[in-house]
This record gives structure tokens, C-alpha cells and sequence, in this order.
């Protein structure tokens, strides 16, 4: 039976060094408030793994491949950021990775069209992760609504984080 994790978030090392240093860096607020948490000995709650890391986890659990989603990023240059790593991930191991896209919709239209067009150029499959509440958009903007059009007629399945707003 081969088993596909379907939800594995991944960045580059680069931010594992300094994860609060580069979530300010990059006014990503909301990432630095989930993912720079510590437990009380100090440790990280969440772990950023490498690539390499991801490869090997993957093998020891015996994961056939894993669908890298992108973060619900406040800053568009960010998603694209994302974007193009996750291409370099796919590239590097095709039989092992699938990724989606991620987007913010006060990019405005064109930006956010071309960024899912280019990012399905290079391999990404879906679009998403993406939370309208953490990414504060409302579900009627009309450039997401756009967006999910497009992912429709590129047969891109979309991933949607759902919880509770508050």
C-alpha cells in the first residue's frame, strides 16, 4: 500500500535559523504567532524540518510521497516566495513531492492570475493552503473568486483552512 501524507508545510532552511527574526523580517505576524511558540523548557512547539529532514522522516514512516501545501501568508510576495521554492522541491524530487500554490488576493487580480498560472507552469498541482480568516479576506472577494475559477478550469484542487475565526 503506498501512503501519501497530504499535508506537510515546508520552508527553506534559511528560515529555520532564525524563525521570529525572519517572520518580522517579512511582517508575516500571524506565521511568527503560530510557528515561533515555545513550551515552557524552551523548546520550539513546532519543528521546521529541512528538506533533507522531510526525506527522511518520510522514509522512516514509510511515506511514499507528501503534497507540500503553502502557508496562509499576509504578504503576496511571500506566497510567491513559497511558491517558487516548492517548485524547486518538486523539481528536485518528483517522485516523492507534489506542492500548491498559495496566493493572497490584495495582490489584485492580474498579479494573483499570474502567479497561479506560473506556479502551475512548474509543476505545482492545487492551490492552497489558504485561510480567509488568518489572511483577513473576505470569501466574496471577487479576486478569490477569481482565483478559485481559474484553479476550476485548471483542474487544480483548491485546500482551504477551516476554523473557527476567533
Amino acid at each position: 500500500m503506498r501512503v501519501i501524507d497530504s499535508h506537510v508545510h515546508l520552508y527553506p532552511a534559511e528560515v529555520d535559523i532564525d524563525p521570529a527574526g525572519w517572520a518580522a523580517a517579512r511582517e508575516e505576524k500571524h506565521w511568527a504567532l503560530l510557528c515561533t511558540r515555545r513550551r515552557r523548557d524552551g523548546r520550539p512547539v513546532q519543528s521546521l524540518p529541512t528538506l533533507d529532514g522531510l526525506l527522511q522522516a518520510m522514509d522512516a514512516g514509510g511515506i511514499a510521497r507528501a503534497v507540500l501545501l503553502g502557508w496562509y501568508w499576509e504578504k503576496h510576495d511571500t506566497c510567491a516566495w513559497q511558491n517558487r521554492f516548492y517548485a524547486e522541491c518538486v523539481r528536485a524530487h518528483p517522485d516523492r513531492l507534489s506542492a500548491f500554490a498559495t496566493f493572497h488576493p490584495a495582490a489584485g487580480r492580474a498579479v494573483v492570475i499570474e502567479e497561479l498560472r506560473r506556479a502551475q507552469g512548474e509543476g505545482l498541482i492545487g492551490i492552497g493552503e489558504l485561510s480567509p480568516h488568518s489572511q483577513k479576506f473576505r470569501v466574496d472577494d471577487p479576486v478569490f473568486g477569481e482565483a478559485l475559477t481559474l484553479a476550476a478550469e485548471l483542474k487544480m484542487p483548491v485546500n482551504l483552512h477551516a476554523s473557527d475565526p476567533e
